[in-house]
């Protein structure tokens, strides 16, 4: 992932946060890290065009049209216009850098930057398989554990109360997801010890759980243009974003133009 780091920094605490995670990511790839400062949304999407940014990283709050991500627009703008990743700091970011409760060094070596475990949403898609492809060049840098998420959602009950039994159809299609999941994990070098973890019930709910055990970074793959906002607000990746209690990276994966007849 070495390049060019892009900062998107806002006065405030959400500036603060955007500014260490870009430090990290700086450090933990060997990328050029530029600081951009900006007050419109529409600035920052011709800012990394014209920098030439691998990832723009952007901080986040309680406040703003799109849960807590700031600025929203400035995300939609990003991932529908500027071909490069995005990452996201989650609130209050910075203060746990700074006071060493996580993303502190394993071994006090200047070239560690902390980051122990690196999860990865799969759900089979080309964007999810880019995603890992990303989330494993970070482990191997980093000397990383690598977890892999696949998120199979439960089948309701027919009735209202009726306890859920399984169908032979749905145990089949969990088999699938399973062997698949596994298939894709043991594929992985074998450096970054690669774990599939296999979750069952809403994709955003079941992510956001396993942002709070000890990932210090989740990355999740997203299509680019076309249907940006629609993902954004409606889709999985922007509430993951929203929400997450880690960074977030996110590897957008642009739509192929369609055929002429």
């Amino acid at each position: 992932m070495a390049g060019k780091i892009l900062v998107g920094y806002l006065e405030g605490d959400h500036g603060r946060d955007a500014l260490a995670l870009g430090e990290i990511l700086a450090r933990a790839t060997d990328a050029e890290l530029r600081v951009v400062t900006f007050a419109d949304p529409d600035e920052l999407a011709p800012a990394a065009l014209e920098e030439g940014a691998d990832v723009v990283v952007l901080g986040a709050t309680h406040r703003g049209p799109l849960g807590r991500i700031v600025p929203g627009p400035a995300l939609d703008r990003l991932l529908g216009a500027a071909p490069c990743r995005v990452a996201v700091a989650p609130a209050g970011f910075a203060d746990r850098v700074d006071g060493g409760s996580i993303w502190e060094p394993l071994d006090g070596d200047a070239e560690d930057v902390g980051m122990r475990v690196i999860g990865v949403g799969y759900d089979g898609s080309k964007g999810a398989r880019t995603a890992v492809e990303l989330a494993t060049s970070l482990a191997l840098a980093n000397g990383a554990a690598l977890r892999v998420y696949t998120v199979v959602p439960k089948v309701p009950p027919l009735l209202g109360d009726a306890p859920m039994t399984p169908t032979p159809q749905v145990e089949n299609e969990l088999d699938r997801h399973r062997s698949e999941l596994e298939a894709t994990a043991s594929g992985l070098p074998a450096a970054v010890r690669a774990q599939p973890v296999l979750l069952r019930g809403h994709p955003v709910n079941e992510l956001l759980k396993a942002s709070l055990l000890g990932v210090d970074l989740l990355v999740l793959g997203a299509h680019a243009r076309g249907h940006v906002r629609r993902l954004l607000h409606h889709g999985v990746v922007g509430e993951v974003v929203a929400e997450a209690h880690c960074p977030v990276l996110i590897c957008p994966t642009p739509v192929a133009a369609p055929t002429p007849a």
